[in-house]
Parts: structure tokens; sequence; C-alpha cells
């Protein structure tokens, strides 16, 4: 996916710390070598809090924690809002989490899905790699939403 966000993000895109962080360890969990060098090469680097945004961070990701979950989950998710938002940045926030996206309110949301649909519109993947791209987003653990909850539901969304 990282090769066609290049072309449909051009240099309009950038990442937190944190997100990084969580990259990293999605890189060794997936065994996905090289992972986050070529998200590097696309985002630069990444945007770091600043000690007086890391209290609100901490606060956000406490409200859109649920009990049992662990100490770092969601964090990337609040920092990048509390970012966007504290710092007035004209952004998209992307993220598949839908919590993160109503807890974003205001700031613009947009999902792999609707990405892929876009690069399929501007003609940057066949429908067979939009599809390839589906499925491997949804065996790494991704859930489509539920009016593409298959592959063939998701090749017709494409049409």
């Amino acid at each position: 996916m990282i090769p066609v966000l290049k072309p449909l993000l051009r240099d309009n895109a950038r990442w937190t710390a944190t997100i990084r962080t969580e990259c990293a360890r999605q890189q060794r969990r997936l065994d996905l070598p090289g992972l986050v060098d070529a998200a590097e090469e696309l985002l630069g680097d990444p945007l770091r809090p600043e000690d007086g945004e890391q209290l609100a961070i901490r606060q956000l990701r406490g409200q859109m924690a649920s009990p049992g979950d662990h100490a770092e989950q969601h964090l990337g998710e609040a920092e990048t809002i509390t970012l966007i938002q504290r710092r007035m940045l004209r952004a998209v926030f992307l993220t598949d989490d839908r919590t993160a996206m109503r807890w974003a309110d205001p700031i613009d949301c947009v999902g792999t899905w609707k990405l892929i649909r876009l690069a399929r519109r501007r003609d940057l993947v066949t429908p067979s790699q939009a599809a390839r791209l589906w499925e491997s987003f949804v065996s790494a653990g991704g859930t489509p939403p539920r009016e593409i909850a298959t592959r063939d539901a998701f090749v017709r969304s494409l049409e």
C-alpha cells in the first residue's frame, strides 16, 4: 500500500513518533522487513509532542481506553488527534480505528478502504491490485466496513 500512497498524498503526509513506534512493532509482528523505512521515506521525520502536549495526549488516551486495554493502546491515535487539534494543523487523519474517528471529530478521517478506492479511481492500481490490497489488509487483521465485508463486495464497490 505504501507505494500507492506516495502519488495519492504527495508531500502532504506526516506521522507521529508513537505511530512510528507502532509501525516498527507491526513490522516485527507481521514480518514485514522494510516497512518502517518505506514509511519514513513517504512520511519523513515524525512529529513529536512538546512537553505541554503530553498531558492532553495521556488524558485523551485515557478517555479512549476501555478496561483491560494495555497502556500503549490508543496512544498513537490520541497523540495524532491532540497534535492536529493543539497545533491547528490542516490535516486529514488516516486511520481504520472507528473509535478514534469518533474522538477525532471534527477532523476529517479517511481509512484504508477509501484510500484504495481513491487509488483505483485515479488509475494508480488495477482492480486486481486493489483486490490484493484488500486481501493483504484483511489477512493482517484489518476489518473492512460492513458494506464491503467480502472480497467480491469490495471489487463491486470499485466499479
